[in-house]
């Protein structure tokens, strides 16, 4: 049974890959965290694993499946050089990471969950669009790709107009796309998310 609430992206990528009919196993790119998102789909019957870059974030995962009584399979690994074969997974997706990325180093990383996803596979990936409150915010380094001291570490964030990331997935099919603004109660940050779901051709 299922007694957390995960994002509501994540449950729309569950609703498109339980329609599927490519085998159930799926990988996460970013995979680690005190409440990791690999589990909605571990208490669905999915054969789930995942990469993180963090020692930290991992040892989090891992308390966490420990305390719930599942087995993720988090080990360290970085999205721009995924270490499993082609053609591995039914299903890839990366949440509320990949933007840290440039916008170079985020092709890189799409195609490598491409690379490890079968024929007809699905990818989910969430980007940081330009109407979200944190635009503008520190330096920009890069066309739409600012840097901000985060208690004494730098830290990247990509924003995309809303077709600019169209051209990651130009080889392959976009089934679901959504802009998600979500407001929150008098709170000054406003999120500003593009979604995506991706077969692969």
């Amino acid at each position: 049974m299922v007694s957390e609430i995960f994002p509501a992206s994540l449950y729309n990528f569950l609703k498109f890959t339980n329609e599927s009919s490519m085998e159930k196993t799926i990988l996460d790119c970013g995979a680690g965290g005190r409440f990791p998102k690999l589990a909605l789909f571990s208490y669905y019957g999915y054969e789930t694993y995942g990469i993180e870059i963090s020692e930290e974030r991992i040892n989090w995962a891992n308390e966490y499946s420990q305390n719930k009584n599942i087995t993720l399979n988090i080990k360290k690994g970085d999205m721009r050089y995924i270490e499993f074969d082609s053609n591995s997974f039914g299903f890839t997706y990366t949440y509320n990471t990949i933007f840290h990325l440039t916008k170079k180093e985020t092709k890189i990383a799409l195609d490598e969950m491409f690379r490890v996803l079968k024929k007809n596979g699905l990818l989910f990936v969430n980007l940081l669009s330009v109407e979200d409150s944190f635009y503008g915010d520190g330096k920009e380094v890069r066309p739409g790709e600012f840097v901000k001291n985060y208690d004494d570490e730098e830290v990247l964030h990509c924003f995309y107009t809303d077709n600019e990331a169209d051209i990651f997935f130009k080889n392959h099919k976009i089934i679901y796309k959504e802009k998600k603004r979500v407001f929150i109660n008098d709170v000054s940050y406003l999120p500003g998310m593009l979604d995506y779901i991706v077969k692969k051709q």
